[in-house]
């Protein structure tokens, strides 16, 4: 299941050098669009998966899509975030 970024939540961690899911990403694949100010997964085929980006996203700009095996089409998982755990909802 690839990540996505929602551009509307998306702030581009307040126009930094690197954004958070740039920074954590371990295939360098999230980029952030200068122009716009948002970042996005540039190789969504080459995604590992292990949803990094999700997790530390200040925003919750960052979503998962699942398989149309494993869901629904058009659905989405988002994490739900406490200060010592993490539930997928």
């Amino acid at each position: 299941m690839p990540s996505f970024v929602i551009s509307d939540k998306c702030d581009g961690c307040k126009a930094q050098d690197r954004t958070a899911c740039q920074y954590i990403c371990p295939n360098d694949l999230m980029v952030l669009d200068k122009e716009k100010n948002k970042a996005y997964n540039r190789a969504v085929d080459m995604c590992w998966e292990c949803y990094s980006c999700v997790k530390i996203c200040p925003t919750q700009a960052i979503e998962v899509r699942g398989y149309a095996d494993f869901m629904p089409m058009g659905g989405v998982v988002q994490p739900l975030r406490s200060t010592d755990s993490i539930m997928w909802a």
